[in-house]
């Protein structure tokens, strides 16, 4: 399915659309249509806390269901998935209404199922209508509507990240990789990069093996808690073993050694540290046992920001993000600073330097963005390790700011 981006002057404009757009898409086809998208209806609703919740309840979904087909679309409403399946859509509505009251992210969800004959409603179960969880008014009206109060902000992203901090130790560090992969790549513009409005540079890679990276690499982070992190060995076998699943889940060969290097190193970092500041001296630490072990001898530049256990990371990108409450403003920010090895080596020193002075200067500048976008694009600039390290500090910034909590957690599960 090829879902065309919508836009619309308004937000209930928009979703009429899309009914309409929805109910074409169902004519005379057998099975049922979910539509899965964010409940949260405020003014911006591309934000990562968004799209992580509706990431998550997808990959439970393709757990729990025999997808036939699914894609997604990225426009004003943020992130939304149509997933097309072989079951009665009565009973597809049924399970999906048990999520939306059961579920610990329920309440950040919106779905909508539909067969050929029409759409299945609460009403059509004999149920009341659905109510918002803080407002406690009706959910599809409120949603046709911008919120501007700041507390229903507020607490839409504390409950979201009350569910990524809870759980097994095993579940904490897997909600945490997919809310930073989530965050560094699912968001309006990529600057070279691919996102779900965007091709990108890489023509072997694109949004929807992005998903696929992501859940395959979801899967393999439970594993870190019985790999020994004091054995470079171990260290390499996990990390060669979650790039070969990676590969076979998106079916190519390219290299993803970088990025499960780089967040792999912060999962066992934050797993041996006795502290959040000690987690930078824990990722020195594995530089040194991996670098004795010579398996950064081919990139050795392009991993140095590990020998001084990433501190520009600990020390500007996280604090940074914190202040500023900006994906892609942090992503410019690491632009700015960051010698990225990707654009350095496909594209030259010319063409790093002038894509650090551009950012530099258009970092809080949203209404320029799309110009470095089309430069970057344009050139078939691919900022892949400034990337990567805004997965990274959209980990950290979660670790930091939940570090006692989880780790209370991670202390009462091992007694």
């Amino acid at each position: 399915m090829n879902i065309v981006q919508l836009s619309s002057e308004s937000i209930q404009e928009l979703r009429a659309k899309r009914k309409s757009i929805v109910k074409n898409m169902i004519d005379g086809q057998s099975g049922s249509l979910l539509v899965l998208g964010g409940s949260y209806a405020g003014e911006d609703r591309q934000r990562n806390i968004v799209s992580y919740a509706v990431f998550t309840i997808f990959f439970e979904l393709w757990e729990r269901f025999n997808m036939s087909s699914w894609s997604y679309t990225f426009d004003q409403e943020g992130l939304i998935f149509y997933i097309r399946l072989e079951d009665d859509a009565k009973s597809v509505k049924d399970i999906i209404t048990h999520y939306e009251d059961n579920h610990p992210l329920g309440f950040a969800i919106e779905c909508d199922v539909f067969d050929a004959k029409q759409k299945w409603t609460r009403e059509s179960l004999g149920m009341p209508i659905r109510l918002d969880s803080y407002y406690k008014t009706s959910l599809s009206e409120l949603m046709n509507d911008i919120v501007e109060d700041p507390k229903y902000l507020d607490n839409y992203v504390k409950r979201v990240e009350g569910y990524i901090v809870k759980g097994s130790k095993q579940t904490i560090l897997s909600n945490i990789l997919v809310y930073g992969y989530v965050s560094g790549f699912t968001k309006e513009l990529g600057f070279g990069m691919y996102g779900p409005n965007y091709k990108g540079s890489n023509e072997q890679m694109n949004f929807e093996k992005f998903i696929h990276l992501v859940r395959a690499y979801k899967s393999e982070v439970g594993r870190v808690f019985s790999v020994n992190s004091r054995s470079a060995h171990d260290i390499i076998k996990y990390q060669n073993d979650v790039e070969a699943k990676i590969r076979r889940s998106v079916l190519n060969q390219q290299s993803y050694r970088y990025t499960v290097s780089m967040t792999s190193i912060v999962l066992f970092s934050f797993i041996n540290s006795r502290g959040y500041a000690d987690i930078t001296k824990q990722v020195k630490a594995l530089s040194e046992l991996l670098n004795n072990n010579n398996y950064f001898d081919d990139e050795k530049a392009r991993y140095a920001i590990l020998d001084n256990g990433m501190r520009e990371v600990f020390t500007h990108f996280v604090p940074f993000l914190q202040k500023n409450k900006s994906v892609i403003s942090t992503l410019l920010y690491i632009m700015s600073r960051y010698d990225d090895n990707a654009i350095l080596v496909h594209n030259g020193e010319q063409a790093l330097q002038k894509v650090q002075f551009l950012s530099k200067n258009l970092i809080h500048k949203p209404d320029k963005w799309i110009e470095l976008d089309r430069f970057c694009s344009s050139g078939y600039i691919y900022p892949h390790d400034d990337t990567t390290l805004l997965v990274v500090t959209c980990m950290l910034d979660i670790m930091q700011r939940y570090y006692l909590k989880i780790k209370m957690l991670f202390d009462t599960q091992d007694k």
